[in-house]
């Protein structure tokens, strides 16, 4: 008999359907790079910059979001996500600075784009890059 287990970030993702891959920095010139994924990128800028989780990105102290894509689609995603990971680090540069050519921190302006009220369910949204 398995027992069925389902953890509370796959809960989230069902009821928000979104999925982030987002990429942190520091302000070291050629410093390192994080690429992440998560259901919720308000929650999970939140532990990085408390420190919750002690990983790759707490211990080189990346607190900075210099990219991130939101995809609604789960299977695009993993898609996008397996792609993006399996780039060089010069390929992940330019796509930082197609989007965000000064490395400019996000976060902040991700909080006001985002603090609006949720989307209803029957607006379909659209896939789209930081």
């Amino acid at each position: 008999m398995t027992r069925s287990f389902t953890p509370n970030n796959a809960v989230n993702s069902a009821k928000h359907n979104e999925y982030w891959l987002y990429i942190l920095s520091n302000t070291r010139i050629n410093g390192p790079l994080y690429l992440g994924d998560c259901n919720c990128l308000k929650t999970r800028m939140e532990e990085h910059q408390a420190g919750e989780r002690r990983d790759y990105a707490h211990y080189h102290r990346l607190d900075r979001l210099v990219y991130f894509e939101v995809w609604h689609d789960l299977d695009k995603f993993t898609a996008r996500l397996r792609r993006v990971r399996n780039w060089p680090r010069d390929m992940r540069l330019l796509l930082i600075e197609s989007l965000n050519p000064d490395w400019e921190d996000l976060y902040p302006q991700f909080l006001v784009d985002h603090a609006k009220t949720p989307v209803s369910a029957d607006a379909r949204p659209t896939e789209k890059a930081a």
